[in-house]
């Protein structure tokens, strides 16, 4: 069986390494092949008090158990290659991992090629969903950092804070209105032009295999079904694709912020208390 999954898999048996904790299942299979054979010895379960249960639960014969628990207690007439003690880390100690591809010739039957696939597959949708999780958090974390700084401008604003700018008086919320603006466009660059294009790649990369493995694997078309949904979403009788609707998106922010802009601008800042600063104490005359 272990030199099939090699022949499968396009390797060499002197490219492998076979990790078990049974000595008689695992270390003995490996080298009756000649696969340098690994004893994870922190995985050992025959002095365990589950074990009985394990051994229920088993496909192993009676004289397998016995078998396995002799060498265990008794000892054996071999020594495992290497042995991981503590954790499967150890591996590092006594492996270089390397990829390798398939020698010239090898043929991969059309079960396994598709098995790869549709491995690939769910790998791939994984990091869709990873990105487009991403995406939005981007765009939750937007609006609130913006959000924040907006109501701060209101504060100063009801305040009537002002700051002097080359002889020029304003009001102190341009500021924060400038800051969330810039904000605004770093979230915007960094969803556009960072995470969006990693998104469409992991969805390009799903469109490629379902298009080859259509005929062999029912349902695979997830992605493709997608893309098609999302390009025909209609905006004021505007067809859209996910890429106008996110700079739809922020253009709408970005115009939202104009306004508060343009408003603190045209708007005369009132001092706490609520009166005008222009305006005139009149006094009426004392009657004598």
């Amino acid at each position: 069986m272990l030199l099939d999954i090699i022949k499968t898999v396009g390797a060499t048996i002197d490219r492998c390494a076979y990790v078990g904790d049974s000595l008689f299942k695992d270390v003995a299979m490996a080298r009756d092949v000649g696969v340098f054979d690994i004893h994870a010895k922190y995985g050992e379960s025959q002095r365990r008090p589950e074990y009985d249960l394990l051994r229920q639960v088993s496909h192993w014969t009676e004289a397998d158990v016995q078998r396995e628990k002799s060498i265990v207690e008794k000892g054996h007439d071999f020594e495992p290659s290497a042995v991981l003690t503590d954790s499967f880390a150890e591996i590092f100690i006594h492996c270089d991992f390397e990829s390798f591809d398939l020698p010239p010739g090898t043929i991969v039957d059309d079960n396994t090629t598709t098995q790869y696939a549709l491995e690939t597959w769910k790998k791939t949708v994984d990091v869709q969903q990873h990105f487009n999780d991403l995406e939005m958090r981007i765009r939750n974390f937007a609006i609130t950092v913006v959000g924040a700084l907006i109501a701060s401008v209101g504060f100063t604003y009801q305040q009537g804070l002002q700051a002097d700018v080359f002889g020029v008086r304003i009001s102190a919320g341009v500021g924060l209105v400038l800051a969330a603006g810039f904000a605004w466009l770093a979230f915007f660059f960094m969803d556009r032009y960072w995470y969006h294009i990693f998104l469409r790649g992991a969805v390009k990369h799903a469109s490629t295999i379902e298009k080859e493995f259509a005929d062999r694997i029912p349902g695979i078309g997830l992605g493709t079904t997608i893309s098609q949904m999302s390009g025909n979403v209609k905006i004021l009788c505007w067809r859209t694709n996910s890429e106008r609707r996110l700079t739809i998106f922020y253009a709408a922010g970005l115009a939202m912020l104009g306004v508060v802009l343009l408003t603190l601008l045209i708007a005369q800042p009132q001092p706490p208390g609520g009166a005008p600063r222009d305006a005139r104490v009149i006094e009426e005359p004392k009657r004598s």
